[in-house]
């Protein structure tokens, strides 16, 4: 499949106010060759609603760091059954700002992006893929830095095909949606 075939994807059907952000994604596509980062996020990605209050539990952290903010703030709940946290990453558009940026972010088991870099995320929209916990540690550990998709290190695996990023997904048969119970709120 090639990447031009991606950028129709129905994975990528995002409201309206998030079509920018999907026309750079679908622009990078066509240009990266077979599959790609942003192939991949069409594929199986999403947009993610946020939270109107980030958790008391979580801690906001330095900003240009949204990666290491995010992976960090995880640590105390890996052994929680289930996992109350899910780190994401993808593209986040402040319209004020109008440029769509590479950026980390945690999922609650609403499905709702909890911002810890941002401060103003009332207008945010957020657009990206959960990674398993086994494989974001594995990164990790491999590359010695936070942070996948914009990992050079990683780019030959990741993107060597779409079942091999697809195995790096929290709930592939659901693209970009945590795991656990979703519950009203």
């Amino acid at each position: 499949m090639s990447a031009v075939s991606l950028v129709e994807s129905s994975v990528a059907k995002a409201p309206d106010q998030s079509e920018g952000l999907l026309g750079m994604l679908r622009l990078m596509a066509a240009h990266e060759g077979e599959f790609g980062p942003a192939s991949a996020l069409l594929k199986y990605g999403r947009a993610f609603p946020h939270v109107n209050a980030r958790p008391k539990a979580l801690r906001m952290g330095p900003k240009g760091l949204c990666y290491c903010n995010c992976t960090r703030a995880r640590y105390p709940y890996l052994a929680d059954d289930p996992v109350p946290y899910h780190y994401a990453e993808g593209y986040a558009l402040d319209p004020d700002l109008g440029v769509p940026l590479q950026h980390a972010w945690l999922v609650d088991l609403n499905g709702r992006a909890i911002d810890l870099t941002w401060t103003d995320t009332k207008n945010v929209i957020y657009f990206g893929v959960t990674f398993n916990d086994a494989f974001v540690y594995q990164a990790m550990k491999e590359t010695g830095l936070f942070g996948i998709l914009p990992s050079v290190a990683l780019q030959k695996r990741l993107f060597a095909n779409s079942a091999a990023f697809k195995a790096t997904l929290w709930k592939p048969t659901l693209p970009g949606l945590p795991s656990g119970r979703l519950c009203q709120t």
